[in-house]
């Protein structure tokens, strides 16, 4: 089949979006090019088995031509395997095996019926505690999880366990909402950047973000969102010591300097604020409080985010991205910078 009638085929939601991202970066040589995945690890646990993550799954491991593996996690087994004074202990877990088992040769006939020879495992006990083994293992690129249920909404908050995934995972994650509880999809992305950060590591994540921005909205003629948010550099306390003129220059000059980092970061991208069906939004505030608003105003499926910050063991996610994500509806991508290392490492 011809590249393009690949991509022309993919279904817009946010899954399929990224698979379209993919095929695009790979076919295009304009600044930035991203190797198909090769392995990916669709997590799974007991409180849900989606149609959603598994077609995504499906078809990211079909166009690519990808080894998938189908990843069961049970918390109960791990429960069982400690306590191992209760009563029933061998029959309890034989019985809960069996049923895994079950739920897993399931989950390769299904897959088998879209073409794919899948692989499962089944793990006692929680993602975060596992994934980073299993990507060593199997030389995994992409995880896709299904955020567990949080409150009256499934993608209200996300829970610690998501939050832990996100953070220790040393390679991107697709943690999509539970759409069977939201409305239909807007076919509009939002992708957030820092251009204060002067670091070259975050100017070239921010990179990243926007070329996967700009080749998801092209392809599929979707609202390209583009955030990022700036304050002023003191706290109150200081900047009350200034008088009205001088606060005004200081804003002013702030303002200023982000407009054009920013404007320096969209034209290396290639993105123009006149494109079609581009937004540029430049907001003041607080990082983590105007991309939540942005977001749920405009009524985003999928947000594209990267994962930076700063630790002794290595980069993790920013407490601005976790608040970020504590606060939205959406599905989110979250992209780890070039030379990741996993504090689990």
């Amino acid at each position: 089949m011809d590249d393009r009638r690949i991509i022309d085929q993919a279904i817009f939601h946010p899954g399929a979006i990224l698979l379209k991202t993919l095929l695009i970066t790979a076919f295009t040589g304009i600044h930035f090019v991203m190797h198909a995945f090769k392995t990916i690890l669709v997590v799974i646990t007991q409180n849900h088995t989606s149609e959603l993550e598994l077609s995504q799954a499906f078809r990211l491991a079909s166009d690519n031509n990808a080894r998938l593996i189908l990843a069961i996690f049970d918390q109960s087994l791990e429960l069982m395997r400690k306590l191992q004074f209760i009563p029933l202990e061998a029959k309890l877990e034989a019985g809960l095996n069996k049923q895994l088992e079950e739920s897993a040769q399931s989950l390769k006939q299904r897959a088998w019926q879209h073409g794919i020879k899948a692989e499962t495992r089944i793990l006692a006990g929680k993602p975060r505690q596992l994934i980073t083994g299993l990507v060593d293992e199997y030389g995994i690129d992409l995880v896709i999880k299904l955020a567990d249920p949080s409150g009256v909404l499934a993608r209200n908050q996300l829970t610690g366990n998501d939050l832990a995934l996100l953070r220790k995972c040393p390679v991107p994650v697709l943690m999509m909402a539970c759409r069977d509880q939201l409305p239909d999809y807007t076919g509009k992305i939002m992708v957030a950047i820092d251009v204060g950060d002067p670091d070259s590591d975050a100017m070239a994540l921010n990179q990243n973000l926007l070329l996967h921005g700009l080749y998801i909205s092209s392809q599929e003629n979707a609202e390209l969102h583009i955030a990022s948010v700036w304050n002023l550099p003191s706290s109150y306390s200081t900047i009350n010591l200034l008088e009205d003129d001088e606060l005004y220059e200081l804003q002013e000059t702030t303002h200023q300097r982000y407009q054009e980092r920013l404007d320096k970061a969209l034209d290396k991208a290639g993105i123009k604020a006149e494109d079609k069906n581009v937004s540029i939004h430049l907001l003041k505030g607080k990082a983590s409080h105007e991309i939540q608003r942005l977001a749920n105003d405009v009524d985003v499926d999928l947000i594209v985010m990267g994962t930076l910050g700063r630790h002794a063991k290595g980069v993790l996610m920013g407490n601005t991205a976790e608040n970020i994500l504590n606060g939205v509806y959406c599905s989110i991508l979250a992209i780890k910078p070039e030379g990741f290392v996993s504090p689990l490492a």
